[in-house]
């Protein structure tokens, strides 16, 4: 968190950081806000996706705008080594599942990984919009985008805007979404 309230400082953008489980959010924060963001990989480390859209629409104020860009749950069912689209993993998950990092992240495919196993959840497309209208929220748009942000798939192709695409752009396979929702007033 030092390293974050230094950035603000120097680069002048007034920020209040706050450090907690998503899930003990409410026991930290009392405002509600205009827009609240839910960034790329944040829902695979969630435990609960009807807990965590309750939690949105907690802090969203009525009339506030949702917006989510998060990593296509059906790319996620393949092999990330693989040369190929090779299905490791259903769909329709129930529960954690296990990963085995075989060294490095997404972040840092070099890095070093001190607990070579972690746990993650998968939530099909239906179940993130249902947890969001459940909570209160009106959908406005759900898109869907056929490239993602990192080299995802072993095989994808990085093109010179730096996003990630099937080789010849092919649009065959959904990488990316976003949705956009507002809280019903």
């Amino acid at each position: 968190m030092t390293l974050a309230r230094n950035l603000s400082q120097e680069c002048r953008i007034p920020a209040r950081f706050i450090c907690c489980n998503i899930y003990d959010l409410p026991h930290h924060l009392g405002e509600q806000f205009d827009i609240v963001f839910t960034s790329y990989g944040a829902l695979t480390w969630l435990p609960d996706i009807s807990r965590w859209a309750q939690i949105v629409s907690h802090f969203l104020k009525p009339g506030g705008t949702f917006y989510i860009v998060e990593f296509h749950p059906f790319a996620l069912i393949f092999d990330e080594q693989s040369a190929g689209l090779q299905v490791r993993d259903p769909y329709f998950m129930d529960g954690a599942f296990e990963c085995l990092e075989g060294g490095g992240t997404y972040a840092d495919p070099q890095a070093k990984i001190k607990q070579p196993v972690s746990y993650e959840w998968a939530y099909p497309l239906g179940n993130v919009v249902s947890s969001l209208i459940s909570a209160g929220l009106q959908i406005q748009f759900l898109h869907e985008f056929p490239f993602t942000v990192y080299q995802q798939l072993s095989f994808l192709v990085k093109d010179s805007d730096g996003y990630w695409w099937m080789p010849d752009k092919a649009k065959t396979l959904p990488l990316l979404f976003s949705i956009r929702a507002t809280k019903v007033i």
